[in-house]
């Protein structure tokens, strides 16, 4: 239950790689409708779905740089939202997670098109910052890109205890989604 909170943050570091991919030229700015999630795998065909739609894009004309804040990610239990927050991700000392990718690594579609690609980027989660791979597809139309992107992570290279709830333990591998709209400057 608890590895749920743990791929929120995930979930929100890969949106955030996949914001800064859209927009090579010019700077992105104002993201709108943003849905970050994560799931996790447990025994017996369990699945923890945790959902959040807070996530920042800054672009400094070198990086972007997407963020997300992982108070918000909510599985829909309280309690084990409440696990995921104050005992794995321990939100209150590591509140976001933050994906860091170069424009350079980003293909910027035409318009009217679409870019599928794996990009690296550097995820930063619980106090730990480590390389990553994101898959990311963007469409654009005029000055306005949508992003839906994905990454797959181990809660174990991030220093985050492995959710074990009442003898159930999930795995450790998590699988984040992000999608947004952003528009350039």
């Amino acid at each position: 239950m608890k590895k749920g909170r743990l791929r929120s943050a995930w979930f929100a570091a890969a949106g955030a790689v996949l914001c800064f991919s859209l927009a090579a030229h010019a700077k992105l700015s104002r993201v709108g409708g943003p849905e970050v999630s994560f799931t996790l795998i447990g025994p017996a065909g369990m699945k923890i779905v945790g959902t959040g739609n807070d996530l920042k894009v800054a672009d400094d004309g070198q990086a972007v740089k997407v963020t997300v804040p992982l108070a918000g990610m909510k599985t829909g239990i309280s309690v084990r939202d409440k696990h995921m927050h104050e005992k794995y991700l321990q939100t209150a000392s590591h509140p976001t997670a933050d994906l860091n990718v170069a424009r350079s690594a980003l293909k910027i579609p035409a318009d009217g098109a679409n870019v599928t690609q794996d990009a690296p980027g550097a995820l930063a989660l619980h106090g730990k910052s480590k390389p990553v791979t994101f898959r990311y597809t963007s469409s654009r139309e005029g000055s306005k890109f949508k992003v839906r992107g994905t990454m797959h992570l181990n809660m174990n290279d991030f220093g985050i205890e492995v959710p074990s709830y009442l003898g159930v333990t999930v795995k450790p591998d998590v699988d984040v989604v992000a999608e947004f709209s952003v528009n350039d400057e």
